[in-house]
C-alpha cells in the first residue's frame, strides 16, 4: 500500500514524482519478464507494459477484443506493476490533505502531468502527456476490484484522449454496422438490461457500461470495453449468462461480471455511428415505449456520473458530451417487464 506522510509528497514536483515511479517500475521488471500488450483503441495504438503477467491476467480481459498485432510506434504507452508479486513498492508520502474528492493529487496535476491515487482500489496513475507514457501501480494485483476489471484504465482513456473528440462515457450501447442508439443515465437506471436484453436479437452489442464516444467529425461510438455487469438479483432474467460468469462465488458482495468474448463474442461490435440517444426509465408496467425528449434531459443524463467518475479535464468533458448530444435526436425508453419489447423499439427506432 502507499505509505501516506506528513507534508507533501516526498519528492516535491510532479516531474521528479514520474522519474521516480517510473523507476519503480524497471525495478519491478528487473526481476520479471516484462509481459507487452498492444490494443487498438478508436484507430490508435496502445501498449501496455507488465512487469510480470499478475496485472495481464487482472486487466486485460475486458479489452481483449481490442487487441492489436501492431509493432509501429504506440499513441500511449503504459507500465504496470504491482508490489505483492514484483517486492517494489512506490511510495506516494502524501498525507489526507493531499487528496482531493476523485483522488486528485492537489500540485501534481499540471498541463503536463495528471496524478489520481484511487482508495479503495488502492491504484496509483499518473500520465505524462507530453511524453505519452503513464506509470499504473497497485499494491496487490489479487486485490484488484471488480468493477476496476470491469472497465481498466477508464481514466487514463480520458486523459488520453482529452484534447481529442472522443470521451469516455458513462453510457451502453447496441445497433447496427450503420448506425446504433447510445444508452444514457445514471446507475441503476437500467442500462444494462436495456443493452442485455438486446443480445436476443440482430442488434449488437457496444458495452453496458462505459462506451468510448466521439462527436467530431460525427457522432460515433466505440466498444471499449467488451464486458456486462449486472445486479445479483437481476441474473434471473438472463439466465443464459451464469454459466459464463467471472465471479460467480462473490456475488454477495459484487456484481455479476461476465466478459462477452467468453459469452457471446458474436454479438461484440467494434463501434458504430450514433443514431439517437436514450435514457431507460423502468415502469413496471408490460410494455416498453419510446418517447422523444428534450436535449437538457439527454445532457443530465449523461453528464454528471461521467464527470462524477473522471477526475480531471471537466470542462472539455462536458463540452464534448454537450457538442454530442446537440447532434442526435433524444428519447425515454419507458421499459416494461415484457423484455423482448427492448429490442423491438430500438430497431423500430433505427429503421
Amino acid at each position: 500500500m502507499a505509505e501516506p506522510a506528513s507534508g507533501n509528497a516526498l519528492t516535491p514536483t510532479p516531474d521528479k514524482f514520474f522519474a521516480q515511479a517510473r523507476a519503480r517500475f524497471a525495478a519491478a521488471a528487473s526481476s520479471l519478464d516484462v509481459v507487452e500488450r498492444r490494443f487498438r483503441v478508436a484507430e490508435r495504438l496502445l501498449l501496455l507494459r507488465f512487469a510480470g503477467s499478475a496485472l495481464e491476467d487482472r486487466l486485460t480481459p475486458a479489452i481483449e477484443h481490442l487487441a492489436a498485432l501492431d509493432d509501429g510506434a504506440p499513441d500511449l504507452t503504459v507500465c504496470l506493476f504491482d508490489t505483492a508479486t514484483t517486492g517494489a513498492g512506490l511510495r506516494a508520502g502524501w498525507d489526507a490533505s493531499a487528496f482531493r474528492p476523485r483522488g486528485e493529487i492537489v500540485g501534481f496535476n499540471t498541463e503536463r502531468y495528471r496524478t489520481v491515487f484511487q482508495q479503495g482500489a488502492d491504484a496509483f496513475l499518473m500520465l505524462d502527456r507530453e511524453q505519452r507514457e503513464a506509470v499504473y501501480w497497485v499494491a496487490d494485483a489479487g486485490q484488484v476490484p471488480y468493477w476496476e476489471r470491469s472497465f481498466p484504465l477508464r481514466t487514463a482513456f480520458h486523459w488520453w484522449f482529452e484534447d481529442l473528440p472522443l470521451q469516455p462515457m458513462h453510457a451502453a450501447a447496441v445497433g447496427f454496422a450503420e448506425g446504433g442508439v447510445l444508452i444514457t443515465g445514471p446507475s441503476g437506471c437500467g442500462k444494462s438490461t436495456t443493452a442485455l436484453a438486446c443480445l436476443n436479437s440482430e442488434l449488437l452489442y457496444a458495452g453496458d457500461d462505459y462506451v468510448l464516444a466521439q462527436h467530431a467529425p460525427g457522432p460515433h461510438v466505440y466498444c471499449l470495453y467488451g464486458t456486462a455487469k449486472l445486479e445479483p438479483d437481476n441474473l434471473g432474467r438472463f439466465p443464459a449468462v451464469r454459466p459464463f460468469l467471472d465471479n460467480p462465488d462473490r456475488l454477495d458482495r459484487e456484481k455479476a461480471l461476465v466478459f462477452l468474448l467468453a459469452w457471446m463474442p458474436g454479438k461484440l461490435s467494434a463501434g458504430f455511428p450514433i443514431r439517437a440517444l436514450v435514457t431507460p426509465r423502468i415502469t413496471g408496467r408490460r410494455d416498453t415505449v419510446l418517447v422523444r425528449a428534450g436535449a437538457l434531459e439527454a445532457v443530465r443524463a449523461l453528464a454528471p456520473t461521467t464527470l462524477y467518475h473522471l477526475p480531471g479535464a471537466e470542462r472539455k468533458a462536458f463540452a464534448k458530451i454537450a457538442a454530442l448530444v446537440r447532434q442526435l435526436p433524444c428519447y425515454v425508453l419507458e421499459v416494461g417487464t415484457d423484455l423482448a419489447q427492448i429490442p423491438v423499439r430500438i430497431i423500430e427506432l433505427l429503421r
